[in-house]
């Protein structure tokens, strides 16, 4: 009975193993046969669950693959604990299998905190498991472990256990087999895919001339499909006609003695395409290593491009040799790599002095961080265009340059370094910075009309733009030339300078340059002071010598002064600086900025000699102060809003009498000498009138008619005339208004404004308006020109009745702080500025009043 149970175990084992092998041959992928093998094995052991676990090709920790259990037991929550794990060799009981090679047991795996999965186990009744190697007894060898678990732990008969090596051993033929044919098609699809994607047309031949491989760039090449071209001799293929024989000689020669003369060489050579073209090809040929008959690669590269582009660059070459540009090259370090004959011309250095030294041989000292910067730029894939800089020419003078720069690229290589096309704009430059210049000097000359302020300020305009030396030598009454003017990069070189000029006048026969210039009254330039023979005639003396050693004078530019005629002097520009030269294409700017300084020179001239003359009319416009009048207190504010020639033309006068006074006050139109002319003649003639006539009114129609009869349409003014006389008590005044701003009347009754009238010299038969007050001892009367009115901006202007109040506010005030407050008044509404002239006249019996200028004398 035990015998025939121990044939049917066998039996069993057998049935299992023809089975498992059965699949393993079918199978085409390890996750495909790991099921079978699992319940093979397990249905042997008569086990509930077992998982496969796989080496990693490269080495590395055992990673789950797949899982199974019998049906009714759900083992997936264990399988997805173990998914989330790893085992490296000798860890646990999978790592521990791994590591002897041997069938590893837990029979208490349940229990047993150590195994991670213990409580996974647990939970669906398994205590017990083992790990089985794959294959078993060869360590060195384990691909696989796989894991079996049970509900109880039963020992198993030797038999079996010697079966499971088998079964190991069959999956491990398996699983090596699988990786190998896993190499191979992938080294097959690696082929297919190198043959398709290559650029580069790809024809293999075999030892009798035919086609045997044909890709997908050959079949674009060629224009024959891959299936036209397997199977037909090469050179009917694509060699040409001429050459078939000597290809075909080429094999059977090679054949026989095992040398060829093409093989493993790159030639060009041309070939056929099958609509009878050809094409230029480089061609690389090689036998397959190991092939016996030989078997031939050829590898054909079209390269009709690479001789388009080659003419292309020979032709580039040329415009780059003939172009007018300066056309450079530099690496990615800033070495000159390249240098055309414009760049020759331009810079002054031969292609063989420039290539291979550092671009920063032609950066001035203040630009030495411009090329980092620039290269950064391109680097950054910028291209830059019109970039307006400076360079150094080999003499040392320094030129504007427009420069474009862009990436040079290598196919291969990528970016290399960058080409520079450069173009001289020194004299573009010059006559854009020239036009700017001038705008703005015009603008300078004209703020001032003062001649040494004027002339300071074109030798200070010049510097440092155009010159680090500037200086103007005027033409003396004595012939001599001096009273110098120098303005400087070095205010003590200016200062030394000007000192010499004045210590040493120039001789307008001698040979200095400003004596030549101003004799020849025309601009020159002496480009090189330190020339031979040219120091001698710029130096004064040897203090002058000295000085020009330790300026380092360079280059000069003088230009006469002449304006309206007349020769005022000679202008100098000088440069100091060793890369900085006057040249011809300056003179012309020089020239112009010279003639409009000379203009500026003259009219500040004139300007102060017409200042002169309306100083004295602006005398002429008032008395130094007002006349003193017995029993009258008078105080005036004249407030001129301009100087010199901008004066206006308000005035006053007081003009004391036997029994009281005369007042007048006025504004005629307009600005200037000729204003302060008319001025003076409507004061003068009121001064000569009331010598005759006794009434206001009467004065200011005979000042009309006289206004009349001037030349000038212009002849207007507006006046108020006073007459005043003492009386018992106080004053009695008689007003003669002619459209001027209206005079306020402080008295016990309130304020009251006297004006009215029409201006004097519009017609004939003025208006004149006429108005009789008594003025007592505690009263007022002010009166003020437009000036006061009109003072600030439009919003702020006051009109008569603001006036009235003002004056009724600070009628107890003394005379002085009264117009003081009322100055204040317009100067605060002005911004501290008058844009009209301003007279305020405040009149005010005094303790004296009653008394005659006889009396008055005869007290004294």
């Amino acid at each position: 009975m035990e015998a025939s149970s121990r044939e049917l175990e066998l039996r069993r084992y057998l049935e299992s193993q023809r089975q498992l092998a059965a699949e393993l041959i079918e199978g085409d992928s390890l996750e495909r046969v790991a099921s079978g093998f699992l319940a093979t094995v397990a249905s042997l052991l008569r086990w509930e669950a077992g998982a496969l676990w796989e080496v990693n090709e490269e080495g590395g920790p055992l990673r789950f693959l797949a899982g199974w259990s019998i049906p009714g037991l759900d083992a997936e929550p264990l399988w997805g604990l173990s998914r989330e794990l790893s085992f490296e060799l000798g860890e646990g009981l999978l790592g521990g299998a791994w590591e002897s090679g041997e069938i590893a047991w837990a029979p208490d795996f349940g229990a047993n905190p150590a195994f991670p999965r213990h409580a996974g186990a647990a939970e669906l009744g398994l205590s017990a498991a083992l790990a089985i190697p794959v294959p078993i007894g060869r360590p060195e060898e384990v691909l696989a472990v796989a894991e079996f678990h049970s509900s109880s732990f039963n020992a198993q008969p030797d038999l079996l256990l010697g079966l499971l090596g088998g079964f190991a051993d069959q999956l491990a033929s398996f699983i090596d087999r699988r990786r190998v044919e896993a190499k191979l098609a992938a080294g097959e699809e690696f082929k297919a895919a190198v043959l398709s994607a290559s650029l580069d047309s790809i024809v293999g031949m075999d030892d009798r001339g035919m086609v045997i491989e044909f890709n997908e760039a050959a079949e674009r090449l060629f224009g024959y499909s891959r299936e036209e071209a397997l199977g037909r001799e090469l050179a009917e293929l694509i060699v040409p006609e001429e050459l078939r024989e000597n290809h075909r000689a080429g094999l059977r020669r090679y054949l026989e003695s095992g040398h060829g003369q093409v093989l493993d060489t790159r030639i060009e050579v041309e070939a056929l395409r099958r609509d009878g073209s050809r094409v230029p090809v480089e061609l690389a040929v090689t036998r397959i290593r190991g092939s016996e008959p030989p078997v031939f690669t050829g590898f054909v590269r079209d390269i009709s491009d690479r001789e388009d582009a080659e003419r292309v660059r020979q032709h580039m070459a040329e415009v780059v040799r003939g172009t007018q540009d300066a056309v450079l090259s530099k690496d990615l370090e800033g070495i000159v790599t390249s240098w055309n004959p414009a760049a020759e011309r331009l810079y002054g250095y031969s292609a063989e002095e420039a290539i291979g030294r550092h671009i920063s041989f032609l950066i001035p000292p203040d630009h030495k961080n411009e090329e980092r910067t620039i290269l950064d730029r391109v680097l950054a894939g910028e291209r830059l265009e019109t970039y307006e800089t400076e360079r150094i020419r080999a003499d040392g003078v320094r030129i504007a340059v427009s420069l474009t720069v862009s990436q040079i690229r290598d196919p291969l290589r990528g970016l290399v370094g960058a080409s520079v096309v450069a173009r001289d704009i020194t004299d573009e430059r010059r006559r854009r910075r020239a036009q700017e210049f001038l705008v703005a000097a015009s603008r300078l000359l004209d703020t001032s009309l003062d001649p040494a302020e004027t002339a300071r300020t074109i030798v200070g305009t010049a510097v440092p733009e155009l010159a680090e030396l500037c200086l103007i030598d005027f033409v003396r009454p004595d012939g001599r030339l001096g009273d110098s003017i120098v303005a400087g990069a070095d205010p003590k070189a200016a200062a030394r300078l000007e000192e010499i000029r004045r210590r040493s006048p120039l001789d307008p026969e001698g040979s200095h340059p400003v004596a030549q210039v101003i004799r020849e009254g025309k601009p020159m330039i002496w480009r090189d002071l330190k020339a031979p023979g040219t120091v001698e005639q710029v130096a004064q003396n040897d203090e002058h010598r000295r000085l020009m050693d330790d300026a380092g004078y360079n280059s000069a530019a003088v230009v006469p002064l002449i304006a309206r005629g007349r020769t005022l002097g000679a202008l100098s520009f000088l440069h100091v600086r060793p890369d900085v030269r006057y040249d011809p294409g300056d003179l012309d700017f020089l020239a112009e900025l010279g003639d409009r300084a000379a203009m500026a020179l003259d009219n500040a001239r004139l300007y102060r000699e017409r200042d002169r003359i309306a100083e004295n009319l602006q005398r002429g416009l008032r008395p130094p102060r007002p006349a003193e009048v017995p029993g009258l207190g008078i105080a005036v504010v004249f407030e001129a809003a301009g100087e010199g020639i901008e004066i206006g033309g308000d005035f006053y006068d007081v003009l004391p009498t036997e029994d009281g006074c005369w007042v007048l006050i006025g504004d005629v139109a307009g600005k200037g000498s000729a204003a302060a002319g008319v001025s003076v003649a409507v004061r003068h003639s009121v001064r000569g009138l009331t010598r005759e006539i006794a009434e206001p009114e009467e004065v200011l129609v005979r000042v009309n008619e006289l206004l009349l009869a001037g030349s000038s349409l212009n002849d207007l003014a507006t006046v108020q005339l006073l007459r005043m006389r003492r009386e018992p008590g106080g004053w009695s005044v008689a007003l003669a208004a002619a459209g001027h701003p209206p005079a306020v009347h402080a008295g016990p009754s309130g304020p009251a404004a006297l004006g009215g009238g029409t201006v004097l010299g519009a017609w004939p038969g003025s208006e004149i308006a006429c108005h009789e007050i008594p003025l007592g001892p505690e009263e007022t009367l002010v009166l003020c020109t437009d000036g006061w009115f009109e003072a600030g901006p439009v919003a702020v202007h006051r009109h008569s009745e603001a006036l009235e109040e003002m004056t009724d506010s600070l009628a107890e005030l003394e005379l002085e702080e009264l117009t003081k407050r009322l100055r204040a008044d317009a100067l605060r509404r002005g911004g501290g500025v008058l844009r009209d002239d301003m007279v305020i006249l405040a009149l005010r019996p005094s303790g004296t009043a009653g008394r005659t200028a006889r009396e008055l004398q005869r007290a004294a």
